[in-house]
């Protein structure tokens, strides 16, 4: 009889930064992370007299990085203001699934957030607790998109998969950016189609018209887009001729379909009773 009680203990190896990323976004058990329409597109009339978001800054900045912590950040809420924060060298394994992260690149990194009013950032003992704010840059606080019923807002879902599948690293920012363009316009199964002329961009969510044609080209390449192109008949045009309209849909796991399918999913899960506890520990 082997008497050590030690025998059956093994040193764990860390874990990669890819099973980092999908332990924890499986820790929160929704599918998906839910953000305000207002990231991509401000609603007409605002106050600003222009429609550009946080989206565009992102993309005119070229912060794709920031883009990469500012998403997983919320896909891990309440991860980051929760009373154990995740330490900054954390933060580096999370973001370095592509190219290698330091911590001062994390650092860099959250500062442009901040710069961007987009997170608030503040010591507590040795850690950084990192809190978003909300997605407009107003620094208003954040708080889940459609929790409180009484604010009437538009949101979007991006589904776990973006990282799980790899999509986050083999889109560069102009995928990302149509992406998330593309994921607002098309939340509504009313709705599952976009049409957007690239020279549109611009005036609509604040991007050329150059990274339009990209982010499309990207998402094609990768199988995430279907196109039908509608010929379309107007009084304005000359007699037999017609205009082309291009209509795009995205596949899953990135679907209109898919995304409503999860929503129903976790509101399931939410509504379920706990189990009776047994009283074991």
């Amino acid at each position: 009889m082997n008497s050590d009680p030690f025998s059956g203990l093994q040193d764990q190896k860390p874990p990669t930064p890819d099973e980092a990323v999908q332990a924890l976004l499986d820790a929160g058990k929704r599918g998906y992370v839910t953000l305000r329409n207002v990231l991509a597109q401000h609603p007409p009339g605002t106050a600003a007299g222009t429609r550009d978001a946080k989206l565009a800054e992102f993309v005119t900045r070229r912060q794709e990085r920031a883009l990469d912590a500012f998403l997983l950040l919320h896909a891990l809420q309440p991860v980051g203001i929760s009373a154990d924060p995740l330490p900054l060298g954390a933060w580096a394994n999370l973001l370095s699934t592509r190219n290698p992260c330091s911590v001062t690149t994390v650092s860099k990194t959250f500062r442009i957030l901040e710069d961007m009013d987009l997170i608030t950032r503040r010591r507590r003992g040795p850690s950084t607790v990192i809190e978003p704010l909300h997605e407009d840059g107003s620094k208003d606080p954040w708080f889940r998109p459609g929790s409180n019923s009484s604010i009437k807002e538009g949101f979007f879902t991006l589904p776990h998969e973006y990282w799980t599948s790899g999509y986050a690293d083999q889109l560069r920012l102009p995928g990302k950016a149509m992406l998330l363009i593309i994921l607002k316009e098309t939340q509504s199964p009313t709705r599952p189609t976009f049409s957007m002329a690239v020279e549109r961009a611009k005036d609509w969510y604040g991007i050329s018209e150059r990274t339009a044609e990209r982010g499309y080209k990207e998402l094609g390449d990768l199988g995430l887009i279907d196109t039908r192109i509608q010929l379309v008949a107007s009084p304005k045009l000359p007699a037999n001729v017609r205009r082309q309209v291009y209509h795009r849909a995205l596949r899953d796991p990135f679907s209109t379909a898919r995304r409503v399918a999860l929503q129903r999913t976790a509101a399931r899960v939410t509504r379920t009773p706990a189990p009776p506890s047994t009283g074991r520990p």
